[in-house]
């Protein structure tokens, strides 16, 4: 059976299918819970993670950071992951939030702070990794 088509608060169409759960929500956003993903190919390599939470206005522009840092290794401990209950890493995505900014080479991207999405079993979590190779405000541009 289909699920049943909602708009989001920005005019996108989304379903239940496609919700990913941060059962804690995100540092900051404790109440926001459930977002769609989406990708605009005019926006690439940036997607962007929208609140579909009743009553949430919340919209994220995030990248994977393998596309600008390529050497990106956050060390994360097990049982931070744990709750995602990764069984194949081909099911792991990875997504860092994005402050774009005018120009774009002024734009930043926060790297202690990653996203990690089991998209098979559609659930998320941001990890505060503590690294002093990385910063809140890492240049997406040189």
């Amino acid at each position: 059976m289909a699920s049943t088509q909602k708009i989001t608060s920005s005019g996108v169409p989304w379903t239940e299918d496609q919700v990913i759960r941060f059962s804690a929500g995100l540092p900051g956003f404790e109440h926001a819970r459930k977002f769609i993903i989406m990708s605009v190919p005019e926006h690439q390599p940036f997607h962007w993670m929208e609140c579909v939470d009743e009553g949430n206005n919340i919209r994220f522009a995030v990248i994977n950071p393998l596309a600008f840092r390529p050497d990106y290794q956050p060390k994360i401990k097990k049982e931070d992951l744990a709750a995602l209950d990764i069984k194949d890493p081909k099911d792991l995505l990875l997504y860092v939030i994005v402050t774009l900014r005018t120009p774009l080479v002024e734009s930043t991207a926060n790297l202690m702070g990653p996203l990690f999405v089991n998209i098979r079993d559609r659930v998320g979590k941001q990890i505060i990794i503590e690294n002093d190779a990385y910063s809140l405000r890492e240049r997406i541009i040189p």
